[in-house]
């Protein structure tokens, strides 16, 4: 149901942003110019006639100059012409017009819809066609005269255009339409090429007002007023009703035929019919005879003198005064001036600012409309046209309109693109700061800003807003430039460790624009900032790069703005290190990608929550899965997993002991009440907002706090996400209003509703995986009180693909002999078989000790550099969880610290039982590589581990906590992607009629 919405939503957004595409289809590249050696020697006599046209072309900022072909017989014409494919033919006549105009004949009967038209050398040689000097004849579409003007190319040619343009660009772009009426050939050809100058003008300059996106600019370009010209009263009104609702202006002659006879009235008489059908449509009368001047005043009419040595600037002044294009100037009903708006931002904020009594005057003269129109904004000048000010009950109402009804057209306008940092970005929610691509993760979060901005969500909304947290971003440029600038590449390839990398970038400067682009960023905003990476290879569909990279929490609480940005841009820096880092290293090395192909950008966005004293955190932060990989009870796979924290993100995201639930079904209890109580959340990140100092050379931890859950309690929203252990009635109780202990189980939140968190997460997850086509895995956090502090915000942080394997190995553990088997588990992730493993590396769990991890993870470190060295895969088992950040939970190795495991097995303990390591950044990077992953509960029917089997095998090296044993047999490793069923076999055994092997792979 959403999805539906949402691709129609995404395709009538792409349809009206690729708009330009649709625009001025029919472009004049190829010019046949027919004419005598002696004329084609006069128009090239000041320079080649291309030059003339190529340089007019650059002065007016006009691409795909044409290129002229030349012919100097009517023989030499025909054949180039039968030959070629000509967008246009110009035939150059001197004193004798006949055989021209047989030439032209013949072209027409041969390509009737050819454009051809027919150029005098001049006025003189204009009588050779008569005294009427007619404008159209029956094979020439029209007649211009040199006079040896070279402007006078590039007006022929955008007439052509314009002419083959109009009627599509009208329908498809609302383009507006000046209609030119004049039957003079000698004033025609020199008015036109002067017209199209002054629009290609007023054109680039609202071009250049145009900051935030290219395709609004090639719009603006492509957009521009077609001019459609007329030489009589039919002519004219035949173009006035067909195209009258795109009209922009009339720029009308006063003598000119009316019924087949010259009438010295018929302006004047075009002039009344247009304001009495448009009384609100600029027209320019211009005459060669002075004395039309007051008529055209008196008949709300501009008046031009034809001969007037200052014709251009007085059409530039028409165009800025009466058609919109130079600034709004806000006048009072005296003339006295308020304010000059010369951008669409400064309209806004004067709009609101500037007198009633401003408002209703320009109100009733439609000023709006006609200044919005000129800047390509037709759909919505035409909606405030269609408004007067007698609908509104007070003028203040209308301002009120106009200011919704504009803000409403600038969202608009920032769908689907990512506009510069201006002084409106907030209102966009997302901005760019620097070129390039904004990489993977960036990617992903433009496209659920796409997703929000098109309401696919809007049904789940009930109760809640979904936003994307403000974002900028800094593009992939800003990162070579500072390697490049800064001569970095060779050391950051070859710098021997991590500390001596970021020390070295730390002392490198950022591109001095960006940082003045970030100084305006902070001016804008006094929250905490995420500085996160967003490298080209991250949140890729086979190897999602998660966690990999750095991202730093800052405070933004400095009260130097100079001390603010000093440690924004470290924390930019140190970003771009971190793709050089020992870990990001290994693991290119593991993915089989070459770092050298990776580029970093970088997105800043402000950190979702609250402040409560010195403490900044969410209320909720986790992670959600469209996929659930280990379903429990009557759930299935496509029931989604979410998993839920107090805090900060990272918490989650590293593995910390939080509450699981399905989107689908919250109220379900897939835990006992005593595993809920033992497994409970008991601390939460949260950033201290009075650290104004801090080294970000510590880590990610740097400005980050480890709180007790207790902390929390002073939070009046805490209530919502705990329960409450009852001694006298031996249950939990939703809330803290009792006594006792406190166990974060979201049951206020699940079960009662008091927020719908579940509702919301199951249609993210609809939506996100229906887009992309595979199942999803987003990241999220969620605050009290929005802008107008009453809703709670869910705010989605991240999205990207969530790996799913094919099948290709068949498993039925019931008909499995456990004789067989090292390991066995029904909660298996990983397909086919992993080949040429002979080493397993397993903790002695006779010597684990919960404190004694990280000392654990130092152990495997070294065994598995040994292994990689000798290029042995080993199978790697241990208790809890492999990776986490708390090394309560399991052994917080590095992906490094196991980079040569094939396969890696979590197994509990009777004393020492953890949920998987679903959901973390570690998780997800060991399924994407293709490593095996099996996870053994303690007590499961199936799910077992030989440890007896184990240490029988033959002892390679121990540790303090570890055992490596070798088989000299190959070690047998097959995984059921399908039903999750995974086996170990012992060495030296084969595979049985119960494993289907079809299609297996080799690690």
């Amino acid at each position: 149901m959403y999805f539906n919405e949402l691709v129609a939503a995404y395709d009538r957004e792409r349809r009206e942003r690729d708009i330009f595409h649709d625009l001025m289809c029919y472009r004049v590249r190829e010019i046949l110019l027919v004419a005598s050696l002696y004329d084609a020697f006069i128009l090239e006599s000041d320079g080649a006639l291309s030059d003339q046209i190529y340089g007019e072309f650059f002065k007016l900022n006009l691409t795909t100059a044409p290129r002229v072909s030349c012919a100097y017989t009517p023989e030499a014409a025909l054949e180039m012409y039968h030959a070629g494919n000509y967008d246009m033919v110009i035939i150059m006549a001197g004193l004798e017009f006949d055989a021209p105009l047989k030439l032209a004949a013949r072209m027409k009967e041969h390509r009737p819809s050819s454009p051809i038209l027919l150029l005098a050398m001049n006025n003189s040689s204009l009588s050779g066609l008569g005294e009427e000097c007619p404008a159209a004849l029956a094979n020439v579409d029209r007649v211009f005269v040199w006079n040896g003007y070279s402007k006078l190319f590039v007006g022929m040619i955008k007439y052509v255009e314009d002419l083959r343009n109009v009627d599509n660009d009208t329908r498809v772009g609302m383009v507006r339409v000046i209609l030119l009426i004049e039957d003079s050939v000698r004033y025609y050809s020199r008015y036109l090429p002067l017209l199209y100058s002054v629009v290609m003008r007023q054109t680039q300059q609202l071009v250049e007002e145009e900051k935030e996106v290219e395709t609004f600019k090639i719009l603006r370009m492509r957009g521009r007023p077609k001019i459609v010209l007329a030489t009589s009263y039919e002519e004219a009104l035949a173009v006035f009703e067909r195209y009258e609702p795109y009209l922009l202006t009339v720029i009308s002659d006063v003598r000119y035929s009316r019924g087949g006879v010259e009438d010295p009235e018929a302006g004047f008489r075009f002039l009344r019919m247009t304001k009495a059908r448009k009384p609100d449509l600029p027209v320019l009368i211009q005459s060669s005879e002075s004395e039309n001047m007051d008529t055209a005043y008196a008949l709300g009419a501009s008046f031009a003198d034809k001969n007037s040595n200052t014709l251009g600037r007085e059409l530039s002044s028409f165009f800025q005064g009466q058609l919109g294009f130079g600034p709004f100037i806000f006048r009072g009903p005296e003339g006295q001036e308020y304010a000059r708006a010369r951008n669409m931002e400064e309209f806004e904020d004067f709009l609101r600012k500037v007198p009633i009594e401003s408002l209703k005057f320009h109100a009733a003269r439609n000023h709006f409309s006609a200044w919005l129109m000129a800047r390509g904004e037709v759909r919505f000048a035409r909606i405030i046209r269609n408004y007067m000010l007698e609908d509104f009950d007070t003028p203040a109402e209308l301002r009120d309109f106009i200011v919704r009804a504009l803000d409403d057209l600038r969202k608009g306008k920032a769908r689907g693109v990512i506009p510069g940092i201006g002084a409106g970005w907030r209102d966009h929610g997302i901005t760019r700061l620097g070129g390039g691509s904004v990489g993977g993760k960036g990617r992903g979060l433009a496209f659920i800003k796409s997703l929000i901005d098109n309401m696919a969500f809007e049904r789940a909304q009930n109760g809640i807003e979904i936003r994307l947290p403000y974002t900028a971003f800094i593009g992939i440029d800003e990162f070579e430039q500072y390697m490049e600038q800064n001569g970095l590449w060779n050391q950051a390839w070859y710098s021997p460790g991590d500390t001596d990398i970021r020390r070295d970038f730390l002392s490198r400067p950022l591109n001095p624009a960006l940082v003045e682009r970030l100084r305006f960023f902070l001016s804008t905003t006094d929250k905490p900032l995420a500085v996160r990476s967003s490298g080209l290879f991250e949140d890729m569909l086979m190897i999602p790069f998660s966690g990999v990279y750095d991202t730093f929490l800052i405070p933004n609480s400095h009260p130097e703005p100079d001390r603010r940005l000093a440690q924004l841009c470290d924390a930019i820096r140190l970003v771009f290190a971190s793709l050089f880092s020992e870990g990001a290293r290994t693991y290119f090395e593991a993915a089989s990608y070459k770092i050298e192909e990776e580029r970093m950008a970088i997105v800043v966005q402000e950190l979702v929550g609250q402040r409560h004293g010195r403490w900044f955190y969410p209320l909720i932060s986790g992670t959600a899965q469209s996929y659930n990989y280990y379903p429990v009870a009557y759930l299935k796979p496509d029931d989604g997993l979410c998993v839920s924290a107090l805090g900060l993100g990272p918490y989650v995201v590293e593995g910390g002991e939080a509450f699981r639930f399905s989107p689908r079904y919250p109220k379900l209890d897939v835990l006992s009440t005593a595993h809920r109580m033992s497994g409970t959340q008991r601390w939460f990140y949260a950033l201290d907002m009075e650290r104004t100092e801090y080294d970000l050379l510590g880590g990610e931890e740097a400005t980050m706090s480890r709180l007790d859950i207790s902390e929390a309690e002073d939070n009046p929203d805490f209530r919502l996400i705990a329960s409450t252990w009852s001694m006298e009635d031996d249950r939990l109780e939703p809330g803290v209003s009792a006594r006792g202990p406190r166990v974060i189980d979201f049951a206020p939140t699940l079960k009662y509703e008091a927020i719908p968190l579940a509702k919301v997460v199951e249609a993210v997850l609809e939506v996100g995986a229906k887009s992309m086509g595979i199942p999803v895995e987003i990241e999220y956090a969620l605050s009290m009180g929005g802008d107008d502090g009453t809703l709670p915000v869910f705010h989605l942080l991240q999205i990207k693909p969530l790996i799913q394997n094919s099948d290709k190995v068949e498993i039925d553990v019931d008909d499995t002999d456990r004789s067989t088997c090292l390991v066995m588990t029904d909660r298996c992730m990983g397909n086919g078989r992993v080949s040429g493993v002979h080493d397993i590396v397993f903790v002695d769990p006779s010597r684990f000790d919960r404190g004694n991890t990280e000392v654990m993870a130092r152990e495997i470190g070294l065994l598995n550099e040994r292994l990689r060295a000798d290029n042995r895969p080993y199978m790697l088992i241990g208790p809890g969880r492999w990776g986490t950040r708390d090394r309560w939970l399991g052994i917080p190795v590095s992906f490094g610290q196991i980079s040569g495991a094939k396969t890696i097995i979590e197994a509990d303990l009777a004393d020492f039982r953890v949920d998987s390591s679903l959901g973390s950044h570690f998780f997800h990077n060991v399924t994407a590589m293709n490593i095996g992953y099996f996870s053994i509960a303690y007590g499961s029917t199936y799910a077992f581990v030989d440890w007896d089997g184990l240490k029988a095998l033959p002892v390679v090296d121990r540790t303090e906590h570890c055992i490596h044993v070798r088989s000299e047999d190959a070690i047998e490793i097959l995984m059921d992607g399908r039903k999750g069923h995974g086996i170990v076999k012992k060495p030296g055994l084969q595979l049985t009629g119960n494993e289907k092997t079809d299609n297996i792979y080799c690690t």
